[in-house]
C-alpha cells in the first residue's frame, strides 16, 4: 500500500500548491473548493493510517472501504439535503468531497494488489 500512500501525500500537495495559486490571484471561492477537496485527502489519510495500524491485515481492506462508504453516505445525503434547500454552495462543497473521494477509493481499488 505503499503506493496508495504516495498517491495521496501527492495530491495533498498538489493541491494546498493550487490552493495557494488560485488565492494569491484573487480567486478565493474557487480555492476553497480546493481546500475542501485537500481536506478530504487528509481525512483519507488520517483513516487510512489509523486502520493501517489498528486492523487485523486480514480485514484491513475491508474495513477501510466499509469507512469510504460511510463517508460517501453521510456527504451525499447532505448534498440532496442542500439541493432540496436550494443551498447551491453546500451542494458544490459536498459534490467536490464526494468527487475527491471517488478518485479516492479508485486508486486504494487500483494499488490495493501491490
Amino acid at each position: 500500500m505503499e503506493q496508495f500512500c504516495e498517491y495521496i501525500e501527492t495530491k495533498v500537495c498538489e493541491l494546498s500548491e493550487k490552493e495557494k495559486n488560485l488565492a494569491e490571484t484573487y480567486r478565493q471561492d474557487d480555492a476553497v473548493f480546493v481546500k475542501i477537496e485537500k481536506n478530504v485527502y487528509d481525512i483519507c489519510k488520517t483513516v487510512f493510517g489509523v486502520f493501517k495500524n489498528t486492523k487485523p491485515e486480514e480485514s484491513f481492506y475491508e474495513e477501510y472501504l466499509k469507512k469510504l462508504d460511510e463517508f460517501e453516505k453521510a456527504w451525499s445525503d447532505s448534498a440532496e439535503k442542500a439541493k432540496r434547500f436550494s443551498d447551491l454552495k453546500k451542494t458544490a462543497a459536498e459534490e467536490a468531497k464526494l468527487s475527491a473521494l471517488e478518485n479516492i477509493r479508485k486508486k486504494f481499488i487500483e494499488y490495493r494488489g501491490e
